[in-house]
């Protein structure tokens, strides 16, 4: 009985621990499309880490994400607070930011620009 219990626990803990592994995915790639990629845009690669996501009364999320790039040999760091809903980011505040500003497309540059 001892060891159905223990291996009902470690079901349970497993399978708890992969839906939010799947939850935080899910929103990764919410806030790279609506929000990451265009602050990233040009950069070598960068990475989205989700802190907290709490939620609200309202059916809303608060949260908090770090997003860090490389660009060449400089970084660029985010902590930026969004808030989510219905699967849409309705406002967001830049907490934190280091480095580069964003990069701008080649159509967008002026024709001073080197």
């Amino acid at each position: 009985m001892r060891k159905l219990f223990i291996a009902l626990l470690h079901i349970l803990v497993l399978v708890g621990g992969t839906a939010g592994w799947a939850a935080d995915d899910t929103l990764e790639r919410l806030l790279r499309a609506q929000a990451f990629n265009r602050e990233f845009e040009g950069f070598d690669s960068y990475y989205v880490m989700i802190e907290a996501d709490h939620p609200q009364p309202d059916g809303s999320h608060e949260v908090l994400a770090v997003a860090s790039g490389k660009f060449s040999d400089n970084t660029k760091r985010m902590k930026v607070l969004f808030l989510i809903m219905d699967g849409h980011i309705v406002g967001g505040q830049v907490l934190e930011g280091t480095g580069l500003p964003p990069c701008l497309a080649q159509e967008h540059r002026s024709s001073s620009s080197l």
